[in-house]
């Protein structure tokens, strides 16, 4: 048994899996995976499709399959809030982690600067936090770019509104300061 549980891998996989999972950028990848999951839900509602009959040999009841209704991909209703949401969460701040990159290193003999990050961490958690509290808390429109209407629809989306936002880049902010730490 010892034998086939070592030749299985699973020691290895394990491994593999515990090191791409123990970088700032998954721990990112996953709070937006996580906040764009729960958006999907207010943007792409589920509709019945059909439903699986009841199986009385297993003593199973009739289930309803609900699919998302992909002709919202059609409708403003789902872009309006999609934009807003990855404008917020994902392009301005990639956008300013990238000229804000604050994670050079000492610079090589080819006098070029080195980055730890094409993106800084710090800087995208910083502008999205920043960017949350000021579309998401204050209702403030860019002069109106931002329909509050997507607004709203996205902090009912959100489990806890905006501030699950801010915990996100709470979470993300202190990991990428402990990863500095460990660093030097």
């Amino acid at each position: 048994m010892s034998r086939v549980y070592e030749e299985s891998g699973i020691i290895e996989k394990t491994q593999a899996t515990r090191e791409v999972l123990s970088t700032v950028v998954a721990v990112e990848f996953l709070i937006s995976a996580f906040e764009a999951y729960q958006l999907r839900k207010e943007v792409l509602a589920d509709r019945y499709a059909f439903t699986i009959p009841a199986i009385s040999l297993l003593h199973t009841s009739a289930y309803p399959v609900k699919l998302p209704d992909l002709f919202l991909l059609l409708t403003s209703s789902f872009w309006g809030p999609t934009i807003l949401w990855a404008f917020t969460s994902l392009l301005i701040p990639l956008t300013a982690a990238y000229f804000f990159n604050l994670t050079s290193k000492p610079k090589n003999r080819s006098n070029i600067s080195n980055f730890s990050y094409t993106f800084d961490p710090l800087t995208f958690n910083i502008v999205k936090a920043l960017l949350a509290v000021v579309v998401y808390g204050q209702d403030y429109t860019f002069s109106g770019l931002v329909d509050l209407e997507n607004v709203a629809r996205i902090n009912s989306a959100l489990y806890g509104g905006y501030q699950s936002i801010l915990v996100g880049t709470g979470i993300g902010t202190l990991i990428t300061l402990y990863e500095a730490v460990l660093e030097k």
